[in-house]
C-alpha cells in the first residue's frame, strides 16, 4: 500500500472510532448516573426518615406546651394552694383510683407499665384515651 493509502485507512479507522464512542457511551458514564440515581435514592430515604423523626419531635413539643398549658389553667383555677399533682412512677393504687375515671383495674395497669418518661405515655401505650388522659392530666405528673 502506498502512503496515501495507509493515511485514507488510518483516518477511516479513527472516524469509524469516533462514531463507535460517540454511539456507546463510555461505561464510566453509565456507572456515574448509576451511582448519581443511588446517591439520590439514599438522600430521598434520609429526608423520609428526617421528617418522620420531625414528626415526632414535634408531637412531643406539643404535648409539652399543653401540659404547660394544663398548668397554668390549674393555677389559674385554683382557689388556694395547689394540689399536689400525683407521680404516676411512684403513685400507689388508691393515689390512683382517686383520679377522675382511674379504675382499680387502671390503676392497676398503670403501675404495671412502669416507669414513664411522660405522664401522655399513658396514651402511648395505649393505657387511656385522650379524652380519659385530659381528664387527669392537670392531676399528674412524672418524676
Amino acid at each position: 500500500m502506498n502512503d496515501k493509502c495507509q493515511r485514507s485507512l488510518f483516518a477511516a479507522s479513527i472516524l469509524g472510532l469516533a462514531v463507535l464512542t460517540a454511539c456507546n457511551p463510555p461505561a464510566n458514564d453509565q456507572r456515574l448516573q448509576e451511582q448519581a440515581a443511588q446517591a439520590t435514592e439514599q438522600a430521598k430515604q434520609g429526608s423520609k426518615q428526617a421528617l418522620a423523626d420531625a414528626r415526632v419531635v414535634a408531637k412531643n413539643a406539643e404535648q409539652a406546651v399543653n401540659d404547660v398549658a394544663a398548668g397554668v389553667k390549674q393555677g389559674i383555677d385554683s382557689k388556694g394552694a395547689p394540689s399536689p399533682r400525683v407521680d404516676l412512677n411512684s403513685a400507689s393504687g388508691n393515689d390512683l383510683t382517686a383520679l377522675p375515671g382511674i379504675s382499680v383495674h387502671k390503676a392497676k395497669e398503670i403501675i404495671d407499665y412502669r416507669p414513664y418518661a411522660s405522664s401522655h405515655d399513658l396514651v402511648k401505650e395505649g393505657l387511656l384515651t385522650e379524652a380519659q388522659y385530659e381528664e387527669i392530666a392537670p392531676k399528674v405528673t412524672v418524676r
